[in-house]
């Protein structure tokens, strides 16, 4: 017997919650929003949900896993990562920013992972692992050869943590960025935020250097 649960009307179904979905958690948050809302937006039934996602935590977490497998992108290549330990920091910056914020994509996913790295849920331990670390830790390497000091050196760490916050920002804030700040109209373009983020963040880490032996 055929998995009904494939066929082209379940498929759509399912894209539509999604897609619903996805905007609704990134205005509201997993916590407010209701999955009366999700449904009325999708234009699809209560009894859609609990077939397809069994639950709104189950709807949730597959929205997640969406936007993960959309965002393992933003991981730098190693062929990126090339030349000196200033060239892959500014490599790494830039491919994280322009992969964030490349042309087509739906704003609510931009909000929605911002708001996940900003308020965690139960859901985002996958997210965190197969994105979040990675990204962290590949800064770090990078900012603890910049400074001298081992990656795993307290001020190296919060050094990273700043530098993907400034992304983050950008993310969660691209699209209204001008409303609150006219002066930036047109909008700054993705490379023009990386190169920024880069000269401020390397400017930073100058004080974090130690003094070559």
């Amino acid at each position: 017997m055929a998995n009904v649960k494939n066929n082209a009307s379940s498929v759509e179904t399912q894209r539509k919650l999604l897609e619903a979905a996805g905007r609704v958690f990134a205005e509201k948050g997993f916590h407010s929003a209701t999955i009366k809302e999700i449904t009325k937006a999708a234009g699809t039934s209560l009894a859609s949900v609990n077939y397809h996602f069994r639950d709104k935590a189950e709807l949730y977490a597959a929205v997640l896993r969406r936007i993960e497998q959309d965002k393992q992108q933003m991981l730098p290549p190693d062929e990126v990562l090339v030349g000196t330990p200033e060239q892959r920091f500014r490599a790494f910056v830039t491919h994280l920013v322009t992969t964030m914020l490349r042309r087509g994509q739906p704003v609510w996913e931009r909000v929605l992972l911002a708001r996940e790295f900003a308020e965690p849920t139960p859901t985002r331990d996958s997210l965190f692992e197969n994105l979040g670390r990675p990204l962290h830790r590949g800064l770090a390497v990078i900012i603890g050869e910049l400074t001298g000091r081992p990656k795993a050196d307290r001020e190296v760490e919060l050094a990273a943590v700043s530098v993907i916050a400034q992304c983050i920002y950008h993310l969660q804030h691209q699209a209204y960025l001008v409303d609150f700040l006219p002066s930036l109209v047109p909008a700054p373009r993705p490379d023009e935020i990386a190169a920024q983020i880069v000269a401020f963040s390397l400017h930073g880490l100058q004080s974090l250097r130690r003094p070559q032996p």
